[in-house]
């Protein structure tokens, strides 16, 4: 294309403004987002429904928790000696899960520390013939936490995630302990009664929930009343039928029973390793030993 000249560029007509102003292209009027029938956003079903998965209590749990507190409710009322026994397993099934539950760094030394030291803790209990019972229980639980501390010190490889590693193994230890009471309560024909009527309560609880697994809306506060209502009902006819417990110290046995029991599995069920069967049998133990120190209170206030 040939240069213009400059002259020539000045004189060239240039093109007229145009009157009209620039319109901007068509658009669609603004349309609501679809909704499901119950006004919720149509691709929240499926959310939901995962949501309620996660948070529902895994069958294998209820099953384990019924289990082991079956297993407490009939060596409670054999004596101390069967009960320590129970107690030690159910601390052996949580030392088992509990490193796979919570990703525990070192997850084979981690389950021989808390397996040992729950079966300590247990037998300075069942061991103890006089009350009180629970006088060398402090002992015990020092002694495990401080093998349980050298057992990270001593790990290679530059001992990553060492103070979690310590927090793994003394929160499952200080379960076990809050298990040792049900023992000392087993010492006594009375106080095995109480054992009784905490492990039907913490079984019902257990099993109420159940519902969560099964239900397509999220596992929350609903599920919570059912929980403790049945477990109040369930505490109350066992009384009734042992006697020599005061009805109301028995609803208070399973409200308390199921309240941190649901709580603590709640809690539980959202860690890491919640879907491997071992992170789900460590729940039911942890559910089940987490409720001796509020049986046991329950039972010095009303029994001395």
């Amino acid at each position: 294309m040939p240069d213009v000249p400059p002259a020539a560029a000045d004189a060239m007509p240039s093109r007229p403004p145009s009157s009209t102003p620039p319109t901007d292209p068509p658009t669609d009027p603004p349309t609501d987002p679809p909704t499901g029938p119950h006004g919720e956003p149509a691709g929240s079903a499926p959310a939901l429904t995962a949501q309620a998965q996660a948070a529902a209590t895994h069958p294998l749990t209820v099953a384990t928790t019924v289990g082991l507190a079956l297993l407490v409710a009939l060596s409670g009322v054999s004596g101390a000696a069967l009960t320590t026994v129970a107690l030690g397993f159910s601390g052996v099934v949580l030392a088992w899960g509990w490193p796979v539950l919570v990703d525990a760094p070192s997850p084979r030394s981690a389950a021989v520390v808390i397996g040992a030291g729950s079966i300590a803790i247990a037998a300075s209990v069942g061991l103890t013939r006089a009350d009180p019972h629970l006088r060398w229980v402090p002992v015990a639980v020092a002694v495990s936490m401080m093998v349980a501390f050298l057992n990270q010190l001593g790990r290679g490889g530059g001992r990553p995630r060492l103070a979690y590693g310590v927090a793994v193994s003394i929160s499952a230890l200080a379960l076990t302990a809050s298990g040792a009471p049900l023992a000392a309560l087993a010492a006594s024909a009375e106080g095995g009664r109480w054992v009784v009527v905490a492990m039907v309560a913490l079984g019902a609880a257990a099993l109420v929930e159940l519902a969560g697994s099964l239900s397509r809306r999220p596992a929350g506060g609903w599920l919570a009343a059912p929980v403790v209502v049945l477990a109040v009902l369930a505490a109350v006819c066992a009384a009734l039928l042992l006697q020599g417990i005061p009805l109301l110290a028995a609803a208070l046995v399973g409200f308390g029973v199921a309240a941190v029991s649901h709580a603590l599995r709640r809690v539980l069920s959202v860690l890491p390793g919640a879907a491997a069967l071992q992170g789900q049998m460590a729940e039911g133990a942890a559910s089940l030993l987490v409720v001796g120190v509020v049986v046991y209170l329950l039972a010095r206030l009303y029994a001395g």
